[in-house]
């Protein structure tokens, strides 16, 4: 299998000494400037290309895998945000979630477009590659989601938030989706809970921040297609290893994965000008009764 070596922006404190418990990105405050109080690092890495590699990753080990599942969607149509397009892509995907997993229920809450093109401005509702590594929830606003979404009535043994990451129209050149395997994260040491002051629009108020650990096995697929789709946790209740981090009980838990650290990156040996990635990523909430 080829690697790729590059830069992955990781989290830091200011000081050494600098709290690792209070970490804030403030998007409100100063608009349109980012602020926050913690550093972003620039560490080299080695990403392992797993394109035609005997290394199979699966979701409820490495809390990632790959997919070869055409849509039937106009993919075009889901790169103008066209709404009805958007429903009918979600409706295709949540019966894509129930068929792979025991999960009784599947609701949506997030559609996000991301592209990257150095011939044309992205539109405004388009937004850039995240280049910075981190986990889409935390434990807390797994549950707010779980909360608010699946309503005071609704009864569950286990929830699982999924990020399901495809590209539309064409192949990824550059900038492509990297993923960290679970199994090579320190719980305890390399998650850093961080507040998100955003717009209301932006309804998660917490996720993980990582610190760097060399440890970490980071991976992709390259020129992923829109044939294929990538899903990865982002928060699954079941987890044994991520509820007693979090000063839980493992009563009634499993060994499997329960999140999924990620982030896009520069393939600098990869092309640098034109479109080099338009992509569609859709995360859902899984129920399970």
């Amino acid at each position: 299998m080829s690697t790729v070596s590059t830069f992955l922006y990781y989290g830091a404190p200011f000081m050494p000494t600098g709290r690792e418990n209070n970490w804030l990105i403030d998007a409100v405050s100063r608009p349109p400037e980012i602020i926050m109080n913690f550093r972003t690092v620039a560490m080299k890495v080695t990403v392992t290309n797993l394109r035609g590699g005997n290394i199979h990753p699966r979701l409820d080990d490495m809390g990632f895998e790959k997919l070869l599942i055409p849509t039937q969607v106009d993919q075009r149509a889901l790169s103008d945000r066209l709404a009805s397009s958007v429903e009918e892509y979600q409706i295709e995907t949540g019966a894509l979630l129930l068929s792979l997993t025991s999960a009784d229920a599947v609701l949506f809450f997030d559609a996000t477009l991301r592209g990257v093109d150095t011939h044309t401005p992205l539109a405004q509702d388009v937004r850039s590659a995240h280049l910075r590594v981190h986990v889409d929830q935390n434990p807390t606003s797994a549950l707010a989601r779980a909360a608010n979404l699946g309503g005071p009535k609704r009864r569950f043994r286990r929830f699982q938030i999924i990020n399901v990451w495809r590209p539309l129209v064409e192949s990824v050149r550059n900038f492509p989706l990297g993923l960290c395997d679970y199994r090579s994260v320190d719980l305890s040491a390399d998650l850093v809970s961080t507040r998100l002051n955003f717009p209301p629009s932006l309804k998660d108020r917490e996720n993980y921040s990582l610190k760097f650990n060399p440890k970490h096995r980071w991976y992709y697929w390259e020129s992923l297609s829109p044939d294929e789709v990538i899903i990865f946790k982002c928060y699954d209740s079941a987890s044994r290893d991520l509820a007693l981090v979090n000063g839980e009980t493992d009563q009634g838990l499993i060994d499997v994965a329960g999140l999924c650290p990620h982030t896009a990156f520069f393939n600098e040996s990869g092309p640098t000008k034109g479109r080099l990635r338009t992509s569609l990523e859709v995360r859902a909430l899984l129920f399970y009764e």
